[in-house]
């Protein structure tokens, strides 16, 4: 499976996949068959991934919910960044996405892109009625990214975070 855009291409990891991404960024660009980002997942980043690994791992049938979709810019051939579902749907149809870019693609709209497919798609499987992100306060790219493909604040709290809805 993959969700395409005129720049980008979107896949989500299999199992085997993903951990070969946990192991190191170039095994997966390896197995993927993509030009070698030279990106290494900052420790935050790599814990998070591997809970989610073991969280896809306890729902192999729904795992789309569970993994990392990679974004692929075409023109190169290469992963410029990755979003992710926290879970698949609660009881009220709202499922969360997390998603970041590298350094070196970032303010060319790719984020955008990318979230506003991903987001189509998501809202188009049963069960599925709401999607929420969470930003920090400060984070200013990344809530222009989510205005941009219709997310609107819906809370704030104390602890430096904004919630957005779409």
């Amino acid at each position: 499976m993959k969700l395409e855009t005129k720049r980008l291409i979107i896949i989500p990891l299999n199992l085997e996949q993903f951990n070969l991404m946990l192991k190191g960024m170039s095994k997966m660009e390896n197995a993927l068959g993509l030009n070698n980002s030279y990106e290494i997942l900052d420790a935050h980043t790599q814990k998070a991934m591997e809970w989610l690994y073991k969280e896809a791992e306890k729902h192999k049938e729904n795992y789309l919910w569970y993994t990392n979709w990679q974004i692929i810019l075409k023109e190169e051939n290469i992963s410029i960044g990755s979003a992710c579902f926290m879970r698949q749907a609660n009881d009220s149809g709202t499922v969360e996405i997390g998603y970041g870019i590298n350094e070196k693609y970032r303010c060319n709209g790719y984020m955008t892109e990318s979230v506003e497919i991903i987001c189509k798609w998501a809202l188009g499987k049963q069960g599925v009625s709401r999607i929420i992100a969470l930003t920090e306060k400060d984070n200013l790219a990344s809530q222009k990214v989510l205005q941009k493909c219709g997310f609107v604040k819906y809370k704030e709290d104390d602890v430096n975070k904004e919630y957005f809805m779409v």
